[in-house]
């Protein structure tokens, strides 16, 4: 039997990619994996230990994927808890205070009402793998959990995906691509609001500055570099309400949203065209069956089926536009952070309405 070509749904975060892994989810014959890479990467800042390009073993591959991340995990110490987080604390063995594996996150609480039996299935199946690159032991997961379950074909979606598009094209040469994309502008005002991404820009903000990722190293040699309020968001001196107070404005995060655009739009270019399929957002809301049977046809896994459809027309809301809601003066320096973004899609034939004066 042939092993199904790799399907990735990617975007910034915040763009509604977590709706195309619902209509996944309801496929019959379609594995969705949810916010694994999301969760392994630690919101972006351990990329090189989820894609190490050397052959490693199961036991290092399940270590990567099972490990307490920091930066998460210091969230849930402090009762900030992402939406992605579906572990259920209330009758799991884990505790918001005391560390939860990557994997046990969202991935395995979207696949099974009792994650811990399946973490540890799971577990004992891919510790004694022998050497392999990280891309097939993922990929071998996938197919593991797929044959178990009767499907198909797998999709993997995690928030935020696009900043690792180049990782996914070098490590699964043969992939096929979802590519959501969102207005810039309501996906900034969500990405500002979002604990994740908020999470993600201080640990970034704190790299530039101190030259050391503080969750990683105790050199504090540039302390005296940081602000008070962001000095205050240290790992040793972290509190939920420092947190809170920090201002992330979503004009910051739209100038992070061009650079994730910029960037992910040109290494998809480069891509033949049939392994692309770029999907808006609003037209998915607006043109809801004729998305849904594009979608049904990149799978590739037989004709599209009118009752999946209709299960999926189901799950799609109505979505809302909030940057028009912001005064005029914030609106266009709003505008004009994801100009640069808008520029690159316009590139490959994708437009939204531009702020007025």
């Amino acid at each position: 039997m042939s092993r199904p070509a790799p399907l990735f749904i990617v975007g910034t975060g915040r763009c509604g990619s977590t709706l195309i892994s619902k209509l996944m989810d309801a496929h019959p014959r379609v594995l969705s994996v949810s916010e694994l890479l999301s969760f392994t990467t630690d919101l972006g800042s351990l990329i090189p230990q989820a894609f190490d390009e050397g052959p490693v073993d199961g036991e290092h591959f399940w270590s990567v994927v099972s490990a307490q991340v920091p930066r998460s995990n210091q969230l849930l110490a402090h009762g900030l808890r992402m939406p992605e987080v579906l572990y259920p604390f209330e009758r799991g063995r884990y505790r918001m205070d005391a560390g939860v594996p990557a994997i046990s996150f969202g991935m395995l609480p979207w696949l099974s009402r009792d994650p811990d039996a399946l973490f540890d299935e799971l577990e004992a199946h891919m510790r004694p793998r022998g050497p392999a690159s990280m891309a097939e032991h993922y990929r071998h997961l996938f197919e593991h959990l797929m044959h178990q379950r009767g499907h198909q074909t797998w999709v993997e979606r995690s928030g935020g995906s696009l900043r690792i598009i180049q990782r996914l094209v070098d490590a699964f040469p043969e992939a096929r691509f979802v590519h959501l994309v969102r207005d810039g502008r309501n996906t900034a005002i969500s990405m500002s609001r979002h604990i994740g991404f908020r999470m993600a820009l201080v640990g970034f903000s704190l790299l530039e500055l101190l030259g050391v990722d503080p969750w990683e190293s105790d050199d504090r040699s540039e302390v005296d570099d940081l602000e008070d309020d962001l000095a205050a968001l240290l790992p040793e001196t972290f509190t939920a309400e420092a947190f809170h107070a920090y201002d992330i404005s979503p004009t910051l995060c739209g100038h992070y949203w061009s650079g994730e655009i910029r960037r992910g739009v040109a290494v998809l270019k480069a891509l033949p065209p049939q392994r692309v399929m770029t999907l808006r957002y609003e037209d998915l809301i607006t043109d809801s069956r004729a998305c849904m049977t594009q979608l049904g046809g990149v799978l590739d896994v037989g004709a599209v089926e009118d009752s999946w459809i209709e299960a999926g027309l189901a799950e799609i809301g109505q979505g809302r536009s909030q940057w028009q809601q912001l005064d005029p003066r914030d609106q266009r320096e709003l505008d004009d952070a994801c100009a640069p973004g808008f520029a690159a899609l316009a590139e490959i034939g994708l437009h939204w309405p531009r702020c007025e004066g």
